[in-house]
């Protein structure tokens, strides 16, 4: 019949129209991905809700394939004991921040299968452990960031808090940096923000990371003054020079947690 509409055509109008994109469903603050780069995954990065009944991202993606330049893409207080999510309990993630703020927290998988979770809280976040326990159950397998915006003399910065698994704190700083290209850092750049501050240059000493592409360093900030701090990983001058784009870490002196 002329002008009929094919029978496929009218049943898969249907039931896209039926079903909402999981992407129109995410808060903002969550990954922006289109819906058809997440089919066929096990446990598509999608909106799920924590026991206090808030909304947060949790899942899996799919890896980049952009080159990036050398990165902080982790930033944790030190732990010395290994930490694994198990299922059916509650994870929790700490940091050391004015009451209150809220917090973006961030977690990424530093191998593969892609795990993430994103979330906004103030104080710490709960959450069900059944996924991150099933596909990335070590902490130390997790690139974890958590940012907030502050306003500085009339400036904003996007500024990182370090990240806790569990109770506790400490004011020794683990960092990790991705690069796609061999990298040797030497030395930390730390300049606070407060103009009484001095800057200072420290010497690090980078290891392995928990996957191909990534080395971990640590940094002891328990004599430093409570405030922003800008920091630049650099190169020595006998090496190709290469730096880190610079990140700005809030640093909170806090007794346990």
């Amino acid at each position: 019949m002329t002008g009929s509409v094919p029978r496929t055509l009218i049943f898969a109008a249907i039931c896209c129209s039926a079903l909402p994109a999981i992407s129109q469903n995410r808060p903002a603050f969550c990954e922006s991905i289109p819906d058809a780069l997440l089919g066929g995954l096990a446990a598509p990065y999608a909106r799920q809700v924590a026991p206090d009944g808030s909304a947060y991202c949790e899942g899996l993606l799919r890896n980049p394939i952009a080159l990036q330049p050398p990165s902080v893409i982790s930033l944790k207080q030190d732990q010395s004991a290994d930490t694994r999510f198990q299922k059916g309990q509650t994870a929790n993630l700490t940091w050391c921040a004015d009451a209150g703020d809220s917090i973006h927290v961030r977690l990424r998988s530093i191998s593969i299968p892609l795990f993430a979770l994103d979330a906004v809280h103030a104080n710490h976040f709960e959450w069900r452990s059944d996924l991150v326990a099933q596909w990335q159950p070590d902490w130390k397998n997790l690139a974890a960031l958590g940012s907030r915006d502050v306003l500085i003399g009339g400036h904003s910065y996007r500024v990182l808090l370090p990240l806790r698994s569990g109770t506790g704190y400490s004011s020794i700083y683990s960092f990790t940096v991705q690069s796609k290209l061999p990298i040797h850092l030497t030395s930390a750049l730390l300049e606070p923000l407060d103009s009484t501050g001095t800057p200072s240059l420290v010497s690090v000493s980078f290891s392995g990371g928990p996957s191909k592409d990534t080395w971990t360093t640590t940094i002891p900030f328990t004599k430093m003054q409570n405030g922003v701090y800008r920091i630049t990983f650099e190169e020595g001058i006998e090496d190709a020079g290469a730096t880190t784009d610079p990140i700005y870490l809030f640093h909170k002196t806090c007794g346990d947690r």
